[in-house]
């Protein structure tokens, strides 16, 4: 945390700032964690910098226990800065002296070694209901081929990081399993689908800390929320798909899995992905008058193979920032987005629809990978 009186000053102009925004938006974190990375170098990984910039580029950084002072580079991406430190071997902690005081920082170590060789689906999620969390990694696993699973959790309060933690372990043929504790604010969202994506820093931030402090050596990672499920026609694992591919990487779109019923009609309590198998038919038209495009579409989403990852490329919730090869979508794959499977934190999502076959059509391909799971275990 900053000390007293420091704060990171918001760029949004106070014109498009809502109601609430001061309240979700994070003025006061100056580094999520500290920790040795794979490079060897010490990753201090938090929300963009802004106006706290001139001070760290001027700051002085001591190593302890060695007393041994460090050279470090910043670097500012999306949403997300870094301060990336050269120390020795033996530092447990880092003595920062800035401006604005002296920081003492713990630095924990490089965990790598945790999911190494392992294919990895990780996400961030609030309160999402254990059964849900359950269901979508054995969807992951049986379909897909998932042994490992990277859960940060963002200050959850239906259930402790523990309880979290034992309905995950209570899935079979899950090899290795991490809860990550990630209490700070989300953020404020744009006001639409194109403005103002300025001030949601949190995403970005457990991002960049999944690849740098645990995913490095992974054999591949998808990202993917709780109510997001990959498919295939061909039935293929897209984890594979990322391993094989020339970049390492694959990127695909989604399409909204509804609820049909009376309007209006809320999900039962004990709701599961596995009670909706319609999906909104596709609304094509053709980008820039050539590329053809389902209006509906949701943004695409991705599987990677992290060493194949360029250094200076940014991991982002719909894409990978300065990576050539992520600009392209596969028609090989795609996802799921379950519209019911939400607490409506963002906006009021869960509603039911009667069925219209000009808009609505089953989806016989989420049904023939629902077959395949064994969702007992």
């Amino acid at each position: 945390m900053l000390p007293a009186g420091v704060r990171r000053e918001p760029t949004r102009p106070l014109a498009h700032r809502e109601d609430d925004f001061n309240a979700k938006f994070d003025a006061e974190t100056l580094f999520y964690d500290a920790f040795r990375g794979a490079d060897g170098r010490i990753a201090l990984l938090g929300p963009p910098f802004l106006n706290l910039k001139p001070a760290l580029e001027s700051m002085a950084i001591t190593a302890r226990p060695s007393g041994a002072a460090c050279r470090f580079a910043l670097r500012e991406w999306d949403r997300h800065g870094q301060v990336l430190v050269d120390a020795p071997d033996d530092t447990t902690h880092l003595s920062l002296e800035t401006s604005f005081g002296r920081l003492d920082i713990a630095v924990g170590p490089s965990e790598v070694d945790l999911f190494f060789g392992r294919r990895v689906l990780f996400t961030l999620s609030k309160n999402n209901r254990l059964s849900w969390i359950q269901d979508w990694i054995r969807f992951a696993r049986d379909a897909h081929g998932a042994d490992a699973v990277l859960f940060y959790d963002n200050g959850s309060t239906r259930y402790s990081t523990e309880e979290l933690a034992e309905a995950i372990d209570a899935v079979g043929g899950i090899a290795v399993a991490r809860v990550v504790s990630w209490p700070f604010k989300y953020g404020p969202q744009g006001l639409d689908a194109r403005r103002f994506w300025d001030s949601d820093y949190c995403q970005h931030g457990a991002w960049e800390h999944a690849r740098r402090r645990f995913l490095e050596a992974a054999a591949s990672a998808q990202n993917a929320d709780v109510d997001e499920m990959v498919v295939s026609p061909d039935g293929r694992s897209v984890f594979e798909a990322a391993e094989n591919d020339r970049f390492g990487i694959v990127r695909y779109r989604g399409r909204w899995v509804v609820g049909i019923g009376e309007p209006a009609q809320a999900p039962p309590e004990d709701v599961r992905h596995t009670d909706f198998n319609t999906v909104q038919r596709a609304q094509m038209h053709r980008r820039f008058g050539i590329l053809p495009r389902d209006a509906l579409a949701c943004p695409p989403k991705w599987t990677l193979v992290p060493s194949r990852c360029p250094d200076n490329a940014q991991w982002r919730v719909h894409t990978v920032d300065r990576w050539p090869a992520a600009l392209r979508t596969s028609e090989a794959f795609g996802y799921r987005h379950f519209r019911e499977i939400n607490d409506n934190w963002k906006y009021a999502r869960t509603r039911a629809e009667r069925f219209d076959p000009a808009v609505h059509e089953a989806d016989d391909l989420l049904k023939a990978h629902f077959a395949r799971i064994d969702w007992s275990v």
